[in-house]
């Protein structure tokens, strides 16, 4: 939404309370646990989180400085920026701790990487692409009903804050039914925007 030019207060609030509370609940989760913070498939949501917080407060000082005073601390944040990303780069090589993704990972990505790297990974069936017939019997009429939501909702997007949730919409319409098509477990991400959309 940031890189729309849709940000606003609420994007911030919805986000930042959904990431702390969701991994507050995760890490009570047994099986879980701990990997909800240092595992690589939760690093984007971290990274997320961090740079909201960022932004926002970049927009914070941003309303409360001069353009003077402002240039002086741009400066000193980029500075500081690059020497922290630095330091975790040399901290993370020097400790061999460096997160690795995993090939469900990769072959959200690639469909075609388990099939040629990890065999074990894609002779699981619930890591197989989706089939038509699939999207049929799990979703049946809203099939047809989705790509017409979508075009609803591209018609009804305006300027104005009210249509924050219809982007919203589109944008996790459109991912969930790439990703659900790659992976036939996904259909359980595509099922409830199939309904609103519908």
């Amino acid at each position: 939404m940031i890189f729309i030019g849709r940000y606003s207060n609420r994007l911030y609030v919805a986000y930042t309370t959904f990431y702390v509370l969701g991994t507050l609940c995760a890490l009570q989760v047994r099986f879980v646990n701990f990997s909800a913070i240092h595992s690589s498939e939760h690093l984007l949501a971290l990274l997320t989180f961090g740079f909201l917080n960022v932004y926002n407060g970049y927009l914070w000082i941003k309303d409360n400085l001069t353009k003077e005073s402002l240039d002086t601390v741009k400066k000193f944040v980029i500075q500081g920026a690059v020497l922290s990303v630095l330091g975790l780069l040399v901290l993370v090589f020097v400790t061999g701790y460096s997160p690795s993704w995993t090939g469900r990972f990769y072959s959200l990505l690639d469909p075609t990487y388990a099939r040629s790297n990890i065999p074990i990974i894609a002779s699981v069936s619930e890591h197989q692409p989706t089939t038509w017939a699939s999207f049929f019997f799990d979703l049946h009429l809203l099939v047809y009903l989705v790509p017409v939501g979508i075009y609803f909702c591209f018609k009804n997007i305006s300027s104005d804050a009210k249509s924050d949730g219809v982007v919203f919409l589109v944008l996790y319409g459109i991912t969930s039914i790439y990703f659900s098509g790659v992976m036939v477990r996904l259909m359980l991400v595509v099922a409830p925007i199939a309904c609103l959309l519908s």
